[in-house]
Formats: structure tokens, C-alpha cells, sequence
């Protein structure tokens, strides 16, 4: 991979989308020269619809895409287009919560080998194949995932690590799993914790994309993210720090949580 650009496309939904905002941005301030950066979107979308999705070869997608110089969006697009246009360096996969679905249980990511096996196939060798892993969201909020573990965020963290663990970082086709879950429960060790959500489910406009950027970034590339300059509005130069340290500790260890202050 030609170390001064990077071309990513996400299989997603708003958890790719709050992934991936800023990532572009990143990019750019450390010293990447082109970058493209896109996320197919179906709301809430699991492995199990975005195999369908692939199977039918529905157009069903909104996809937006960033080259550096700002989110362009169309509609009614197919995944088999998207990777078709691109000559991809990663392709991520993310799983959603949406259609019954649910992010410990196992039986959830039963499509996810033949859909690697689909998406290589057409990407071609050369693109390699990430896992995004998703985040636990606020305890007070009654979504089904927090419920499930009795609000308890430390064991719904912890069956999310099990479960990314026995039954998605070992399928077959898979080059890396993202820990961008892990990173968000570093943040929440420090002084960030209550500025990384903005529902009790999908990340703050500002800290919680910023972070998951700079996590997302990090394990694809292995790039130095210390010296990122580009911070969005309303991000201090101490909480950047935080949260480029919260990242480099999650992509080191990724299933464990890491205390940042």
C-alpha cells in the first residue's frame, strides 16, 4: 500500500457514518496526500441484511464519499457498484442492532464468512478486509443491548470483546478487527467520559467521531496519529491528546480496557 494515500469503503450504517467523518480530515493532517474515504449506508443494518443486500444485488444503499474535499452523497446504490469503482485498499464491515439483530449474539454474524468470501472475490486480492467493533453506549438509556446485561456497561462490554473474539476475528477472509469499541471505553477512564455520546447510543458530533476516526485510522494504516494537528471545533489540544492515546492503547490492546488518566 502506497503509505502517502488510502482508499477505504465501509459496508455500514450510522455507526460506519459517525466512524469515518473525520477520518478524512485525519488523514490529511498527518501527512496522506489522497485519501478516499466512503460508507454505504442502510440504518441499523447487521451482517445478515447486508449478505441479503449482496445477494440480491439491491440498490438499496445511500453512499457518500470524501476525497479530502467534503462528503459527496448519492442513492439506490448497490454494494457490488461501490466495489466495482474503487481499486479499495480496506473495505470495513459493520454490524448493526436493526431487523432483530443484536451485537453479542453469535447466530448475528452467520453470514459474515460468506460475505467476506463474496467481497474479496470481487474486491480482488490486493484489499484487505477490516471488522469495525462497535461501541457500548450509555447505561441509562433503554436500548435493547443495555437492557439485555441489566445496564450494566462493563459486562455488555465485555460479551461484545467475547463475542468479537470466539466468532468474527477468526473467520476466514478477515485481515483486522477495528477496536473501536475498546477505544471509546478507554475515553470513558478519563475526564472525556459524558462528551463521547450524543443518544446514548451513536457517537458525539465532535469527541466521539474525532476518536473514532483516530482509532479507525490507526489500526488500517499504522500510522503515527500523535501528531494530528486537525481537531474538530470544540475539541481542546489536552483532549486530543486523550483520545490519541485512547486510540494507540486500543489498536495495542484491543479487547481490553485501558485506563488513560
Amino acid at each position: 500500500m502506497d503509505q502517502s494515500s488510502i482508499k477505504i469503503l465501509c459496508i455500514g450504517n450510522s455507526f460506519s457514518e459517525d466512524t469515518t467523518a473525520y477520518v478524512a480530515q485525519i488523514a490529511s493532517s498527518i501527512g496522506f496526500s489522497k485519501v478516499l474515504v466512503a460508507n454505504l449506508y442502510v440504518g441499523g443494518c447487521p451482517i445478515a441484511k447486508h449478505y441479503e443486500n449482496w445477494r440480491e444485488d439491491l440498490p438499496c444503499y445511500r453512499y457518500d464519499r470524501n476525497d479530502g474535499t467534503g462528503w459527496q452523497r448519492t442513492t439506490d446504490v448497490k454494494i457490488s457498484d461501490a466495489i466495482r469503482e474503487e481499486e479499495w485498499d480496506w473495505i470495513s464491515i459493520q454490524h448493526g442492532s436493526s431487523y432483530g439483530a443484536c451485537y453479542t449474539d453469535e447466530a448475528c454474524y452467520a453470514d459474515l464468512p460468506a460475505l467476506l468470501r463474496e467481497v474479496k472475490q470481487l474486491a480482488g486480492e490486493k484489499t484487505k478486509i477490516a471488522f469495525n467493533m462497535a461501541w457500548v453506549g450509555e447505561p441509562t438509556r433503554d436500548r435493547p443491548e443495555m437492557l439485555l446485561f441489566d445496564r450494566d456497561q462493563k459486562r455488555y462490554y465485555e460479551a461484545l470483546c467475547a463475542v468479537t473474539q470466539r466468532v468474527v476475528a477468526p473467520t476466514a477472509g478477515l485481515d483486522l478487527v477495528c477496536p473501536t469499541g475498546t477505544a471509546v471505553q478507554n475515553a470513558r477512564t478519563s475526564n472525556l467520559n459524558g462528551q463521547l455520546d450524543r443518544d446514548g447510543f451513536h457517537l458525539s458530533l465532535t469527541h466521539g467521531r474525532y476518536l473514532a476516526g483516530l482509532t479507525f485510522l490507526r489500526a488500517l494504516t499504522g500510522a503515527d496519529i500523535s501528531h494530528v494537528t486537525w481537531m474538530p471545533e470544540g475539541v481542546s489540544e489536552a483532549q486530543r491528546q486523550l483520545m490519541v492515546r485512547a486510540a494507540l492503547c486500543a489498536v495495542e490492546m484491543p479487547f481490553e480496557i485501558t485506563p488513560i488518566e
